[in-house]
């Protein structure tokens, strides 16, 4: 699970925003989902890769089994800039408990020496506001993050929107393999603006991902005229102009129960 939170992602409009109750999704209970976000040296990616691989994976996979936590992943992003973050990952618990029991792990194991190379380091304390995951004992693919801000007092509003118009696509697609998890977070720990939202959708494959937007962008152009006039109404109404940032990461491992 993407310039905040590079900025954990979804096609141009798969946005949604408010725990509510979402047909098939899982929302019986609080998930929290932690981010950390490192901007590595491009000269020591492999040492990244490898300090991975060796140290921080094996504690995470560890705490999966163990039950501490029903998530973990890590991921490297394809489309860079000059301040974003290069590599990434994740773990969700539904317990802070869970979530500071992997910290206190990670801080107990062998040290990582690309972590000293880092130029920039960001961490987040998520709370998953909705969510639908397929299980995967270990998987790859890609992720998407888009963040954005809604109006004050307009979270509610913009979930019933996009729900109303999108997000039969996002189930149908979940349906078919082309989506295994799709989720939405808010900061539980604030660090940013309290009304930003992450929208964050997985996918098995590249191939996968055009067949969601291809599904996506049918939708859209199936839309009556008037339809389309109160999706994009809705949509100006609802969000901050030119709030959102996309992050896309290529998912190097992927564990879920």
């Amino acid at each position: 699970m993407l310039k905040r939170i590079a900025g954990l992602v979804v096609v141009v409009l798969l946005i949604f925003s408010a725990p509510v109750a979402l047909p098939q999704q899982e929302q019986a209970q609080t998930v929290y989902t932690f981010v950390s976000l490192w901007q590595i040296p491009r000269a020591n990616w492999a040492q990244f890769s490898e300090n991975s691989e060796k140290i921080t994976n094996p504690i995470l996979q560890k705490m999966l089994s163990d039950g501490a936590i029903i998530s973990w992943g890590t991921f490297e992003t394809v489309v860079h800039t000059p301040d974003g973050m290069t590599h990434g990952g994740w773990f969700q618990a539904t317990s802070l408990a869970g979530i500071t029991r992997v910290l206190d792990e990670l801080l107990k194991g062998a040290s990582r020496p690309a972590l000293n190379t880092a130029t920039k380091h960001e961490d987040y304390l998520l709370r998953t506001l909705a969510r639908h995951a397929s299980p995967q004992p270990g998987a790859s693919g890609y992720v998407r993050v888009r963040t954005t801000l809604a109006q004050p007092g307009k979270g509610g509003d913009l979930v019933a929107h996009i729900q109303k118009y999108i997000w039969p696509v996002l189930e149908d697609q979940f349906k078919k393999g082309n989506l295994t998890y799709y989720a939405a977070d808010e900061q539980y720990i604030l660090t940013g603006p309290g009304s930003l939202r992450n929208f964050v959708t997985f996918y098995p494959s590249a191939e996968a991902l055009d067949k969601v937007v291809t599904a996506v962008s049918a939708r859209l152009a199936s839309m009556s005229a008037d339809e389309r006039q109160a999706w994009q109404e809705g949509l100006s109404k609802l969000t901050v102009p030119d709030s959102t940032r996309d992050m896309l990461a290529r998912v190097t491992h992927y564990a879920q129960k």
